[in-house]
């Protein structure tokens, strides 16, 4: 939620400034500043709040290092939101009204015009023109191999017995560079016998102009989202930070993470093809703090026969990918991606799974730098893979 001056004062002065919180966020453990944790941040949100402090450079750099994973909340002795103080406080003090933001607006909110740059960027990955890409926009070397991207319909109906319906989010970014697993949750809903509807009207999240403190175009979102969806049927999605996003701000829903809905369904009559390979999970914030559900994901793999899952080390600490904060916060982002992929290539890692497009962009990334020859696939690839679907294109 968004709260208003007076509310954010409330609610930051019920932090006690106990300190619990310190051993949980990331960017006090690399940096050792008090202003780089979650109570510091809080005391300077209540004092610019109340005039005490400057709302100058200073402020905005400690409130731009925070990752919003939320880590802190799980640790607040007192239940302290610090979700909704720290999305009020860039509103209100640090909106970002960059020409980089301006631009990528219009792609964000339609799907028809992400397409059409993802077609050509498809293409040139197909004809093994990467380098060529690369030289031309180089921001594109954070992107990952791109399916070829597809025609959503608003209807996907099952060919099975018919359990149910349910709606699926599409999204932005997963809409446009992980169609793949968006197939799969297709797919597995399907063959599971629920019809999934998809309309074509939903747009992104809003958790991107949120973090950069637009709140109009975030509230915007939320709004065309509202409208699209059927208040009947629950809201699956495949991406934990979009979730967590729909989860905070749309209340007139019910937004379930897919594995979680997946886990509750009946899979006494699926066929499931053993894998004997150790699959490591990798937590996304949003999943373990927002939806609080990440043991759903090992709950869900386990139904593979022999396969053995397990947690990658280090789970409890963000990735550094958080929507667009590697972006942002290149050289943080960076740190906190070192201890992922240390803690990967310690445990000699070849399959991991993840459940949020922003972690899965940002550790690709790493892989590819460090040549390290990982699978990485979110948990409903591999479920669809093993009752034989095929996402991949």
């Amino acid at each position: 939620m968004t709260l208003s001056v007076k509310e954010l004062i409330v609610e930051a002065e019920r932090c006690v400034a106990c300190g619990l919180c310190l051993p949980y966020c990331p960017t006090y453990k690399k940096t050792g500043s008090e202003a780089d944790s979650p109570r510091g941040r809080i005391q300077l949100m209540r004092a610019v709040a109340q005039d005490i402090l400057p709302n100058n450079a200073r402020f905005k750099q400690h409130i731009d290092l925070c990752l919003s994973c939320r880590s802190c909340e799980a640790a607040c002795p007192n239940s302290v939101n610090y979700g909704a103080l720290v999305d009020t406080t860039r509103a209100l003090y640090i909106p970002k009204k960059s020409l980089a933001l301006r631009l990528a607006k219009p792609f964000i909110r339609s799907r028809t015009l992400a397409g059409l740059i993802t077609w050509p960027l498809w293409l040139l990955q197909k004809l093994k023109l990467s380098k060529l890409l690369h030289t031309i926009v180089p921001v594109s070397k954070v992107l990952p191999s791109i399916a070829q991207p597809v025609n959503w319909k608003p209807l996907y109906t099952t060919t099975k017995t018919r359990k149910g319906a349910v709606s699926l989010f599409l999204g932005c970014a997963s809409s446009a560079l992980d169609s793949q697993t968006l197939q799969a949750s297709i797919q597995v809903l399907n063959h599971l016998g629920f019809d999934v509807h998809t309309p074509l009207a939903q747009g992104c999240c809003g958790s991107i102009a949120r973090q950069a403190g637009d709140h109009e175009e975030a509230a915007a979102l939320i709004k065309r989202n509202a409208q699209s969806f059927d208040i009947s049927l629950p809201i699956l999605t495949s991406a934990s930070g979009c979730g967590a996003g729909l989860k905070d701000y749309l209340g007139t829903h019910k937004i379930q993470d897919i594995s979680e809905f997946l886990l509750a369904c009946d899979w006494s009559d699926v066929t499931i093809q053993p894998l004997p390979q150790t699959i490591f999970v990798q937590d996304p914030c949003s999943l373990r703090n927002v939806f609080k559900s990440q043991q759903t994901v090992y709950q869900l793999l386990k139904k593979i026969p022999q396969a053995d899952v397990q947690a990658l080390a280090g789970n409890g600490q963000c990735c550094g990918g958080a929507g667009a904060y590697a972006m942002n916060q290149p050289e943080m982002a960076e740190k906190l991606l070192h201890d992922k992929l240390h803690a990967i290539a310690s445990q000699n890692v070849a399959m991991l799974a993840t459940s949020n497009i922003g972690c899965s962009l940002h550790i690709s990334q790493g892989l590819r730098a460090q040549n390290l020859d990982v699978s990485l696939m979110h948990p409903i690839q591999i479920i669809a893979q093993q009752i034989g679907h095929d996402s991949k294109n």
